[in-house]
């Protein structure tokens, strides 16, 4: 089940798919064949009744955006596996991102997206993890936080990374390479690229918060 979100950038629609909420038989006859593939290799059933109401909600929202059926859709994957539709389709750009029990569905028409979402939980060692995710910049700016605001701004910190990655359609080799705003006095923004002082102001970096209990971004490429 989709349910489209209120606006949080003027030029892309989000909707949050409920991955536990769907007919897993319908569901499973919109997929391809390479997609059936990969539900069959996950061991546990909850992670392969997930994904399948996951690329069939994606492809159910691309569909109506569209006027096509879900099931004639195809997709291409870039080498870090950002699903794209196959040549010929209209000019729509979307990105997708699950965690636990739900997903996001970005879309635009306007240049680059990426979403992130994360289910939020208590982590052991924050700064540990933190010093293998964020760059020097921002592990600084975590460690001079107070301890109970830490694992908020790792959360947010990582979606926007993500998103921006996701956005850029590149691997996670870049993490330490560039800068997020990470806690809340900040404007949420992409704060520094490592090489490339323009690279900034190409993005618009938007924090979402979808359900509770989860943290999200979203990273579109501005316009001209």
């Amino acid at each position: 089940m989709a349910t489209l979100l209120p606006p949080a950038h003027p030029d892309v629609r989000i909707w949050l798919v409920d991955l536990d909420a769907d007919d897993t038989t319908a569901s499973r006859a919109l997929l391809s064949p390479d997609e059936t593939a990969r539900a069959e290799r996950f061991v546990f059933d909850h992670h392969r009744r997930r994904f399948v109401a996951g690329r069939a909600g994606l492809r159910r929202i691309l569909a109506d955006e569209l006027n096509a059926t879900p099931a004639a859709l195809s997709f291409t994957y870039s080498t870090s596996g950002k699903p794209e539709l196959n040549d010929g389709a209209p000019s729509v750009r979307f990105n997708v991102s699950h965690s636990d029990q739900y997903a996001l569905v970005a879309l635009t028409t306007d240049g680059a997206v990426g979403v992130d979402i994360e289910k939020t939980r208590p982590i052991d060692d924050v700064l540990r993890l933190a010093r293998t995710a964020f760059s020097s910049n921002e592990f600084e700016t975590l460690t001079a936080l107070p301890a109970s605001a830490r694992e908020a701004a790792f959360f947010a910190g990582w979606t926007r990374k993500e998103a921006y990655i996701k956005a850029r359609g590149d691997g996670l080799r870049m993490l330490g390479d560039f800068d997020v705003t990470l806690t809340p006095e900040e404007p949420v923004r992409l704060k520094r690229v490592e090489g490339d002082a323009e690279e900034p102001a190409r993005w618009t970096l938007v924090s979402l918060t979808p359900v509770p209990g989860y943290a999200a971004a979203l990273c579109v490429e501005r316009r001209p």
